[in-house]
C-alpha cells in the first residue's frame, strides 16, 4: 500500500481558546457588531444564517444572538432552531468556531448559542493543505477523458498519483490548459496547470510500488477564483477538525 504523508500543516492551523477568553471575544463581538454565522452540521455553509451577539453570560458561557438579516429576516423564524451547528465568529484575523446546538426560548423567542464545546481560532496560513479523506473529495479534470482524484490541495495546487506507464505525460513543466478542479461541491475554472514535479510512491518498506505522485500548481486563476478557493479549503478544513474533535470526544465517552 502505498505510504502517504500526513499533512504538517494540520496541528498548527487551529488553536484551542481558553475559556476564560470567551468573554472578551464576545465583549469584542457586542461592542463592534461583529457578525456570528451559523450553518447546519453535515450541510454547506451557503445555507448558513447571520446574527449578532447582544448578551453574554460567562457564567454559563451563552451568547444571545439576534438576527443580522434584512426585516423579512427578523420576522421569519430560524431553521436551525434545535440542530447541531457549526458556528463561525469574524473574519479575516478576528475567526473563531466551534459547534454547539442552536436554541430558541420558547418565551422571548431570543436565539442562543451555548459555547461548552471547545472554540478554536484560525492561525492564519496561505499554505495550508487540506488531505483527501472520506469526507473530502479533490477532483482535477485536465481534459474531456482525464479525471484525476487529488491527495490533497492548496490555493496554490494539488497532487495524485498516476501509474507509472503514465508518467511521462506529466514531465516536469508540463502545461495543461483549461482545466477543471472540485472540492467537494465547489467547483472551479483553472486557466493553466502545471507540472511542478514527481516522485516515486514507496511502500512501508520503502519499495518503488510503481506508482508516480505528480504535484501541479495553478496559474492564471481570477482574484476572485482564488478567493472562492482559499475560502473553500478553510470551510472544509474546519469541518474536518471539527468532526475529529467530536469524534475523540465520542470514543473518549465510551
Amino acid at each position: 500500500m502505498a505510504r502517504l504523508k500526513q499533512d504538517p500543516n494540520k496541528k498548527h492551523y487551529f488553536a484551542e481558546v481558553e475559556p476564560s477568553e470567551l468573554k472578551e471575544i464576545l465583549d469584542k463581538c457586542i461592542n463592534e457588531k461583529v457578525e456570528i454565522k451559523v450553518w447546519e452540521q453535515g450541510k454547506s455553509d451557503k445555507e448558513l444564517e447571520t446574527y449578532l451577539a447582544d448578551g453574554y453570560n460567562p457564567s454559563t458561557r451563552t451568547a444571545s444572538l439576534t438576527s443580522a438579516g434584512g426585516f423579512l429576516a427578523k420576522l421569519s423564524s430560524s431553521k436551525l432552531i434545535d440542530k447541531d451547528v457549526f458556528v463561525k465568529i469574524g473574519s479575516d484575523k478576528f475567526q473563531f468556531f466551534s459547534t454547539t446546538l442552536f436554541k430558541q426560548d420558547p418565551e422571548t423567542k431570543a436565539y442562543s448559542i451555548h459555547l461548552t464545546q471547545s472554540v478554536y481560532r484560525t492561525l492564519q496560513r496561505q499554505n495550508y493543505r487540506l488531505q483527501a479523506s472520506t469526507h473530502i473529495k479533490i477532483q482535477v479534470r485536465i481534459d474531456e477523458d482525464t479525471l484525476l482524484h487529488g491527495l490533497d490541495i492548496s490555493a496554490g495546487g494539488t497532487a495524485f498519483i498516476v501509474p507509472e506507464e503514465e508518467k511521462p505525460r506529466y514531465d516536469k513543466g508540463t502545461i495543461f490548459k483549461d482545466c477543471k478542479l472540485a472540492l467537494n461541491s465547489a467547483k472551479f475554472n483553472i486557466p493553466t496547470v502545471t507540472v511542478a514535479g514527481s516522485w516515486p510512491v514507496k511502500d512501508t518498506e520503502d519499495n518503488p510500488t510503481g506508482e508516480w505522485k505528480i504535484g501541479v500548481s495553478f496559474a492564471d486563476i481570477t482574484d476572485d477564483t482564488e478567493e472562492d478557493l482559499f475560502k473553500a479549503i478553510n470551510g472544509e478544513a474546519r469541518a474536518d477538525e471539527m468532526r475529529k474533535k467530536m469524534m475523540e470526544k465520542k470514543l473518549g465517552n465510551k
